[in-house]
């Protein structure tokens, strides 16, 4: 996108590679002279053995004003900087673009190449909680800025329904059956105890009364309460993440995985496995990263997480039907920071290149009220959910206070921040923004199709700058999978349209149509930022 900075900078490269200089040049906005300004010449002193002041002359002497029309006028300023003006017009266009484009303002063109991003993937055990919702948060805005980066995205969730954990949820959900009937009845010792186990018994007996009551737990009760079981995780996490605005395009079973035989295939052609003890290992040391080699199948023929794991990420890379350009994302938590090295090499091992898989791993949640850390869920007894999150806090506040952070940082959610509707809480802030433009264009007299002509106001030109800055924001954060740029963004936009209002006089004023244009444009920018995080976006507050 050749947004002004970017043509300032190309105009400043073009010159300096006339004296035969090639330095990495950083342009900011200027606070107190022109629109941008560069301290280059400063960095080049020692270098050329000349003065400054000297320098950044030589540079001004060799940018073609005539080529380069959106730059008005350029001085420099002692000791050495160079201070740029642009042309009105520009902003002018800015804005007119903007409106142009509408909701595919910032869109980028071109082949970008598939991304499977596979995020969430909580076992089939049990209701989502705060962790789930921050990998939600996350995954989700992620696909949505790739895919307004010009990427085909596939959003994933594997379902783990094919280990240990499934059998422990079959028999600790029997057990709480058969306890409706006898309190006395034991658990197992290695079985689900959160109250949200009792909820899954409920529900059986809902469905099934006393059909099984007393029965000897065999073979065939525990595929029938694995299935149960099964079966009512997914429907409560489906019904939690559509509250929570978040979808997949495929859901992924991995004992399908197993019946289909898509596993043993792949591992078969993995170069560096052998036998030891009975048990077959994948070399992982080999790569010099991982501690010790990985058992992927163990003696007794049962194969580890780690086996199914491999052959998934090759199908889910080889489904996206993008060897060159294709990338597969997951979105783990930080306790699986020591299984990254491993699937990696096993990637690289069936021949696929290392960086067309990107782990993120998010850090942990603490969620605070009144000054206290809410660690218990008073209704289950275990980790607070996401649907009682939402009843708390909802859908928005949650979705924006778990991007503002980097997901490699540990947060602080605090209830009683994100429920403020004040300017200590900076969702209020963006969203209150949009509301204001959205009364301020319905008084005016040109909110049909204002056309920008001329933008001279100190206030409106910041506006504008900030607008202009979007495009280059999808495209950073669609290479850096930084989604956490995104809320500092739309407060510093939101903060630039308030002072504009404070101190521009809009409605009644001569330039009443450029200024209206704009407001139309800061509009869709800001609404545009939020739909990325599918915010609600209110039309009045």
């Amino acid at each position: 996108m050749n947004t002004t900075k970017n043509i300032i900078i190309a105009s400043i490269e073009e010159a300096l590679k006339k004296m035969n200089i090639n330095k990495p040049i950083i342009l900011t906005e200027a606070k107190n002279y022109g629109d941008y300004s560069t301290n280059i010449a400063l960095t080049l002193q020692k270098e050329l053995g000349k003065k400054a002041i000297d320098i950044a002359q030589e540079i001004v002497k060799n940018i073609d004003l005539k080529k380069y029309v959106q730059i008005s006028e350029i001085q420099v300023a002692e000791p050495g900087f160079i201070n740029f003006w642009v042309s009105n017009t520009v902003f002018a266009d800015a804005i007119n673009t903007i409106n142009k484009l509408g909701e595919h303002y910032g869109d980028m063109t071109g082949n970008k190449g598939a991304i499977n991003v596979e995020f969430v993937s909580a076992n089939p055990t049990g209701y989502l909680h705060i962790g789930h919702a921050r990998n939600a948060a996350i995954g989700a805005t992620l696909c949505n800025i790739l895919e307004k980066a010009g990427h085909r995205v596939v959003r994933e969730y594997l379902v783990n329904d094919y280990g240990n954990q499934m059998n422990n949820l079959a028999a600790s959900i029997f057990s709480r059956y058969q306890q409706i009937f006898n309190k006395d009845y034991p658990m197992p010792e290695d079985s689900y105890r959160g109250g949200d186990i009792i909820e899954f018994a409920q529900e059986f007996y809902n469905q099934n009364k006393d059909k099984y009551k007393g029965v000897e737990y065999t073979e065939e009760m525990r595929m029938l309460f694995r299935a149960f079981g099964r079966e009512f995780a997914l429907k409560n996490i489906e019904k939690d993440l559509k509250r929570f605005g978040v979808w997949f395009d495929l859901y992924t079973s991995e004992s399908e995985q197993y019946r289909k035989n898509l596993v043993w295939p792949t591992i078969k052609r993995l170069k560096t496995t052998y036998e030891k003890d009975g048990a077959t290992w994948l070399k992982t040391t080999s790569g010099g990263k991982d501690d010790k080699d990985r058992v992927i199948i163990k003696s007794n023929g049962d194969s580890t997480y780690l086996c199914a794991d491999i052959a998934y990420h090759e199908q889910k890379f080889v489904q996206l039907n993008d060897p060159e350009k294709g990338v597969i994302i997951d979105v783990w938590g930080a306790d699986h920071s020591g299984y990254v090295e491993r699937v990696k090499f096993s990637f690289e091992d069936l021949g696929w290149r290392r960086d067309q898989l990107e782990i993120l791993l998010f850090q942990l949640i603490r969620v605070m009220k009144d000054g206290k850390e809410v660690k218990m869920s008073k209704r289950l007894g275990t980790s607070l959910t996401l649907r009682e999150l939402l009843d708390l806090v909802g859908k928005d506040a949650i979705r924006f206070f778990l991007i503002e952070r980097s997901y490699n940082s540990k947060i602080d959610f605090d209830i009683n921040k994100v429920n403020n509707a004040d300017e200590s809480n900076p969702m209020y802030i963006i969203k209150y923004a949009h509301a204001r433009a959205t009364q301020l264009l319905e008084k005016s007299a040109f909110n049909k199709n204002p056309i920008a002509s001329e933008i001279t106001d100190e206030f409106a030109q910041k506006l504008v700058n900030e607008l202009k800055e979007y495009p280059d924001l999808i495209a950073t954060m669609a290479k850096t999978y930084k989604v956490n740029l995104l809320p500092p963004y739309l407060l510093k936009l939101a903060g630039a349209f308030n002072s504009f209002y404070s101190n521009t006089k809009i409605l009644g004023s001569q330039n009443e149509e450029s200024l209206i244009a704009l407001i139309k444009a800061a509009k869709t920018v800001l609404a545009n930022g939020m739909n990325l995080m599918d915010l609600d976006i209110p039309e009045r507050m």
